[in-house]
């Protein structure tokens, strides 16, 4: 009874932001008079990003399922880097370009190293046997592709489709800089509503509506993706040989050398626009934008970890750990304005500001670091778990002996991700802060006045702050591998 009451105490904490709207709107829920425009337009936005995704990802499958897993680390730093660094080398390579097409260009860009890696993984690990076996046959490449390799991938390709296209439905940080006047996304119309007409039941209504499909879609998709099984050089090389093109993993290259590129191509440029900006003559803004993002990095990590390791503690069951894993995160906008209830009616102050985005940023993320690794371990876990408390063992016992030694490095690891995500976050404050106060803030407003080298001088700044502060989180953790 303990476990179920703990477990929905949590469940309730995540769903609050939902029942903050609801209460600030008084109960009443009223859709916007361009309600069905605007879904139109953010089932496009979504609909084009995932497509857009597949083509470029499975073009670069081609080129990337005879080499090593090193090249897959290439192709994923979009994946896993903040979005502003996407951002930052749209707005390098084309500076005037906004509105609907933008935001699927980079949400598209963002996610095909993901669907070349599942897909490259596919060919090798679950059907590169038959693929030899078919070429011992006889089979042309054409007559593999055809009748084996593309009938395999068909659920595979359907669940990336549908994944991308949720995260594209409930994407904020890059429609809120690319999409210029355009109301591309659910997630926009959400934030004008609050902060232009304070309409929270606007908000409100879009955000529980917008919350039903994604919770629709991400139940569908609830079975994590498979990626194969773990191929040595030798079977890559051969795979690679009889149905791959390495050309095409040029394709998947783009947005990691965009992405440096625009990080690298002209910091003395960019350290003239900070002096235009008198950046440099005035280091308060500049020292409070570093202040400010460790402070919100390292207790969003802390927050985000201590959320984490509740949740397995409360050793959830199959059902409830299915629900975790269909969880999708709240609402950007909504979580954000409702972190404000955070020191409510006192003066704005540092402390304020940096509890709110981490609070807000650790709700946001949890679900995300919960479906990459948490929700297996604890699966792995269970067995062990069960035969514990048949035997007898407290919950204490049971929490020190076996849980926390086998969750510790996971735990800091993912106390790690969430700080160096939150190191380029922009969003988010952009909502709970009441200034600019973190790097990531600093470089939104660079790009808003296309100050766009002086941008990734701070987009650069991010990342490298970020990766430090991973590190010292897996230090904590005991080193860099991830048990589970």
């Amino acid at each position: 009874m303990k476990r179920i009451w703990g477990f929905s105490a949590l469940v309730a904490l995540f769903v609050a932001p939902y029942f903050f709207a609801v209460f600030i709107s008084k109960f009443h829920l009223r859709m916007p008079n361009d309600f069905m425009p605007l879904i139109a337009k953010s089932l496009a936005q979504a609909a084009g990003s995932a497509f857009a995704a597949l083509v470029l990802g499975g073009f670069g499958a081609l080129g990337l399922v005879g080499r090593s897993r090193r090249w897959e680390m290439v192709v994923l730093l979009p994946v896993v880097a903040p979005a502003i660094a996407i951002v930052l080398g749209v707005m390098t390579l084309f500076p005037q370009w906004r509105g609907l097409t933008a935001v699927i260009a980079a949400h598209a860009l963002s996610s095909a190293g993901l669907v070349a890696v599942v897909l490259s993984r596919q060919i090798r690990g679950t059907i590169g046997g038959s693929i030899e076996l078919a070429t011992v046959e006889g089979a042309s490449r054409l007559d593999i592709w055809r009748r084996g390799i593309l009938p395999a991938l068909r659920t595979d390709v359907s669940r990336l489709c549908l994944s991308i296209f949720a995260a594209s439905l409930a994407s904020f940080s890059i429609p809120l800089l690319l999409a210029g006047s355009d109301l591309v996304a659910v997630e926009i119309a959400i934030h004008h509503a609050i902060r232009f007409e304070n309409a929270w039941d606007i908000a409100a209504a879009l955000s529980l509506f917008q919350w039903a499909m994604l919770l629709t879609l991400v139940f569908i998709l609830r079975t994590p993706l498979e990626t194969g099984r773990k191929s040595d050089s030798e079977i890559r090389g051969e795979i690679g040989r009889l149905v791959g093109f390495n050309p095409a993993v040029v394709v998947v290259l783009f947005a990691p050398i965009m992405i440096l590129f625009s990080l690298l191509h002209a910091p003395s440029l960019g350290v003239s626009q900070l002096q235009s900006a008198h950046l440099f003559e005035r280091w308060a803004p500049i020292k409070l934008a570093l202040q400010g993002s460790l402070a919100t990095g390292t207790l969003a990590g802390i927050f985000a970890a201590l959320l984490l390791l509740a949740f397995a503690a409360a050793t959830p069951s199959h059902k409830q750990r299915i629900w975790l894993s269909g969880y999708v995160a709240p609402s950007v906008a909504i979580t954000g304005f409702a972190t404000l209830v955070i020191g409510w009616g006192k003066d704005p102050s540092f402390v304020l500001d940096s509890l709110r985005i981490s609070v807000g940023a650790a709700l946001l993320f949890v679900p995300v670091v919960w479906r990459l690794r948490w929700e297996q371990s604890i699966a792995r876990l269970e067995r062990q778990l069960k035969v514990a408390q048949t035997l007898g063992a407290s919950s204490g016992m049971i929490f020190w002996r076996i849980l926390l030694p086998q969750i510790r490095e996971l735990l800091f690891w993912s106390g790690g991700v969430v700080s160096f995500w939150v190191w380029g976050d922009y969003a988010l404050g952009s909502i709970s802060a009441s200034r600019s106060m973190t790097l990531g803030m600093l470089a939104k407003g660079l790009l808003e006045s296309y100050r766009v080298e002086a941008a990734s001088l701070v987009v650069l700044a991010c990342l490298i702050f970020g990766a430090i502060s991973y590190r010292l989180f897996q230090v904590g953790g005991g080193g860099p591998r991830v048990t589970g």
